[in-house]
């Protein structure tokens, strides 16, 4: 869809650093603050086409927007890059405290969201809030923390968002906290802590494993997940055994075709499940599952591992191929119906054998929504000493 916002471009030009939008950015490309950022004149979730030229993470515009007391907050819109190599524009926002930031700035905490849907009015961002946004967002902001969410790729902006793909969710992630560093009273440093739940897990430890490659521009110090999607091919099997979980893979489907053409989800879904899988693109996570609750039959002609490339795919998609330079968190409830916990021990256990540094703390009784509050303070305690720059505890077997 052609935007009508060429009026833009010029004033965007000057702020843009031109780069080559197929490849990785360098060192010079990103992390330099630069002033006062282009505000939309029109929708900020709709970019200019075509797309100014701009490095991973770079802003394409700003908009601030209500903040909790003696913080400040903005809307943004930023660049970064798809899974093919593409310059896409994906949309999030970032949380300062007021005031002078330290030498070298302030720690940023970049959060990765829960399922929340695949349609464009589910983004995290278009909260009337910033606070229900970031959870955790009071603490952060008392700590001194920039506070920053990535609404993923496709998710607000055009394009569909490409669900449980695991680079597209961590590219997200970690350019937000470089989009961060464009924005002067922000004042974001390098040093980043990443943070996420349930797909914002699987995003999380995406971001991690990929962050030397793609991002070496930033310090991450740490991975907190919890319940984290960390076995595609033993969720699937999880989910498309239990009607109320049938939505997740209608999503699974649609999302990892947007990302993949060779992806078919006509040979996945009954030609029913196809028919209805309208409701993927104009409902949020809940209604999805509500619409799917019914047999499993109904929805799901094949099972994908039964479906190439479909396996191949979700192996792909699967975080822990190689292990993660930081430190990694995961918390898990004992009674999580939805990401079991055999699921996440399995996780564990392999980036446990390719040496990582993992903690892995189970909640006793949580369930899978109903684990991130008794965890919360945990969580921030961890974080805050990966900042402090103590040593992480290690359960892994020695």
């Amino acid at each position: 869809m052609v935007r009508r916002l060429v009026s833009l471009l010029v004033a965007l030009a000057l702020v843009a650093v031109a780069c080559d939008s197929g490849g990785t950015a360098s060192d010079d490309d990103v992390g330099a603050a630069s002033g006062d950022p282009a505000v939309p004149e029109g929708d900020l979730y709709l970019p200019p086409e075509p797309l100014p030229d701009g490095a991973p993470g770079e802003l394409i515009w700003a908009e601030e927007v209500d903040a909790p007391p003696d913080a400040q907050a903005w809307r943004v819109l930023y660049h970064s890059e798809s899974i093919e190599g593409d310059d896409v524009a994906v949309s999030g926002v970032v949380v300062a405290p007021d005031g002078a930031a330290p030498d070298g700035g302030r720690p940023v905490v970049t959060w990765a969201h829960g399922t929340v849907g695949l349609a464009d009015g589910c983004a995290p961002s278009k909260e009337a809030s910033v606070s229900e946004t970031i959870p955790g967002l009071q603490e952060m902001l008392d700590a001194g923390y920039v506070a920053v969410a990535t609404d993923y790729e496709g998710l607000g902006t055009p394009g569909v968002h490409p669900f449980l793909v695991g680079e597209s969710e961590g590219r997200g992630v970690l350019d937000i906290a470089r989009a961060a560093q464009h924005i002067d009273d922000a004042g974001a440093g390098d040093e980043v802590a990443i943070w996420g739940m349930s797909q914002g897990g699987h995003a999380a430890l995406f971001a991690g494993q990929i962050a030397p490659g793609y991002a070496p521009d930033l310090d991450v110090v740490g991975v907190a997940a919890g319940a984290p999607v960390g076995n595609l091919p033993l969720l699937l099997d999880v989910a498309s055994s239990v009607p109320d979980f049938v939505g997740f893979v209608v999503m699974g489907g649609m999302g990892f075709a947007a990302a993949y053409p060779e992806a078919d989800v006509d040979a996945v879904l009954t030609p029913q499940g196809r028919e209805d899988a309208v409701v993927v693109e104009e409902q949020c996570a809940a209604e999805v599952l509500e619409a799917f609750a019914g047999p499993v039959e109904e929805t799901i002609a094949q099972n994908p591992m039964d479906v190439p490339p479909w396996p191949a795919l979700l192996e792909e998609n699967t975080p822990g191929a190689v292990a993660t330079d930081a430190p990694i968190h995961v918390f898990q409830g004992s009674e999580d119906a939805l990401v079991p916990e055999f699921v996440t021990d399995e996780y564990v256990g392999r980036v446990c054998e390719l040496g990582s540094v993992v903690e892995l703390v189970i909640y006793p009784g949580a369930d899978h929504s109903g684990v991130f509050e008794p965890a919360l303070g945990e969580n921030l305690t961890w974080i805050a000493e990966r900042f402090a720059g103590g040593d992480a505890a290690d359960t892994c077997p020695s």
